[in-house]
């Protein structure tokens, strides 16, 4: 199976490296890959078939070229799209770079694709620059690579463009909660974390109303609780949100509210770990909890950690700033804290053109499509109808142009009349039962 595979993939690759006639209205588009094809020698090919073999470079991107070939081939057969592809093998090298650009033709397209690794992507991007043509980085999240260049188009989006979502999931969702976010150490990207507080404290209520009936019915649930735990406790008095209240008074006032402020709480978790919390967590309304940080062995910790405390206080918590990388944590734990996810991708296999093109792929090339597939598709799907549509203008449409897509959707902006463009755009799952489901931030529109 492997081999056939390989046979398919390769022959693949030669083919759509051939250059084809031009016509008047053909949109011409330069795909470059790393495909390694000068490791795919005589001794590569007589080698047995294993999964060991699908771990070596000429492997390593192979599914973002097929994806990307399976949108070719749709939109050219469904939207009557004339198109000339080419696609150069360029990897980490900067010498395939530089060959690359001695081609003639390249200077014609309407788009380039990658490179990939970042040197080369620098050779191309002024390449690119010089000659007036879009050029697409699929892979680095650093912003700083759109800077002064207009013609350039970045897909993954920044860890700071998270903070536009963020800020308007806090005010649609969670804007009557206590609010502690906690860092892993006081060296954690001080930075970010401040403009996360600054985001909590302008869109939290200062204060939360909540009836006395609910109130007493919250402490009775605790007290029954406790007896059956044989903890003893003081019956008339009750603690929370680092206020004691009087069980006998809000019982005379049942018909009354109680009013609770909301506060935001940064936490070194090196220093305090979850004491803080404990202090002014409430058990009356939510408690929205936003952990930064980038350390697996600080991520389990948290979890099983916030696991316990939810035994006591209603609690949703946001994870970032790439938590979904992150293995190991347990479904039923991040269920049970209502777990936020920001992530660059989403993959819904029931989407009927999710199923639908999982079974192309896997009728083309005979196995399962990994990320860079669908990420292949995407990019491909997204712009080339954008040049099918827009012709040399699509540059100046990317801000305006919303397709459906496999794993993610794209929302281009500029920073500034002299940079490139940036998808801003994070996917935001919660896990809810036993399925992840995605948030409606108002941020979308």
């Amino acid at each position: 199976m492997i081999k056939k595979f390989l046979n398919i993939a390769i022959c693949l690759v030669l083919l759509a490296s051939t250059e084809v006639r031009a016509q008047q209205d053909t949109c011409r588009v330069a795909l470059m890959v790393p495909l390694y094809l000068e490791q795919v020698d005589q001794e590569f090919w007589n080698a047995e078939p294993s999964n060991k073999m699908l771990s070596t470079k000429p492997f390593s991107f192979l599914h973002f070229y097929e994806g990307f070939m399976i949108a070719a081939d749709s939109i050219t057969s469904s939207r009557n799209m004339k198109l000339e592809l080419k696609v150069y093998d360029v990897d980490n090298t900067v010498s395939k770079a530089d060959s690359a650009i001695l081609d003639p033709w390249l200077a014609t397209v309407d788009l380039i694709v990658g490179p990939f690794y970042l040197k080369p992507f620098n050779v191309l991007k002024q390449f690119a620059f010089d000659n007036n043509i879009p050029i697409v980085n699929p892979i680095t999240q650093h912003s700083d690579i759109v800077d002064n260049q207009p013609n350039m188009i970045k897909v993954k989006p920044s860890m700071k463009s998270q903070l536009v979502q963020l800020d308007s999931l806090i005010r649609r969702q969670y804007h009557d909660n206590n609010v502690f976010i906690i860092r892993q150490d006081r060296y954690t990207d001080t930075a970010m974390v401040n403009r996360i507080k600054q985001i909590a404290e302008r869109n939290i209520d200062s204060c939360t109303y909540v009836d006395n009936q609910s109130i007493v019915n919250t402490i009775r649930k605790h007290q029954k609780r406790w007896d059956y735990l044989n903890i003893k406790y003081e019956a008339t008095e009750y603690l929370t949100d680092s206020v004691i209240l009087n069980v006998d008074s809000l019982g005379r006032c049942i018909d009354d509210t109680t009013v609770f402020l909301n506060r935001v709480i940064c936490v070194n978790y090196k220093r305090d770990s979850l004491h803080t919390v404990m202090d002014y967590a409430s058990t009356m309304r939510n408690n929205l909890i936003i952990v930064y940080g980038t350390d697996k062995v600080f991520s389990k910790e948290i979890v099983n950690k916030v696991t316990k405390l939810i035994e006591n206080y209603p609690i949703t918590v946001i994870m970032l700033p790439e938590w979904s990388k992150f293995d190991g944590l347990f479904n039923e734990n991040l269920m049970k804290m209502h777990a936020i996810y920001f992530d660059d991708k989403f993959l819904d296999c029931q989407n009927i053109k999710v199923q639908s093109f999982i079974c192309k792929f896997r009728n083309r090339y005979e196995t399962e499509p990994t990320d860079y597939a669908y990420q292949g598709f995407d990019i491909g799907w997204y712009f080339l109808n954008a040049l099918r549509i827009y012709g040399e203008y699509m540059i100046d449409y990317l801000p305006y142009f919303d397709i459906p897509l496999l794993q993610t959707r794209f929302n281009f902006q500029r920073n500034d009349d002299y940079s490139g463009y940036e998808n801003t755009f994070w996917n935001i799952y919660q896990f809810k039962g036993y399925n992840r489901v995605v948030l409606t931030t108002g941020y979308e529109n």
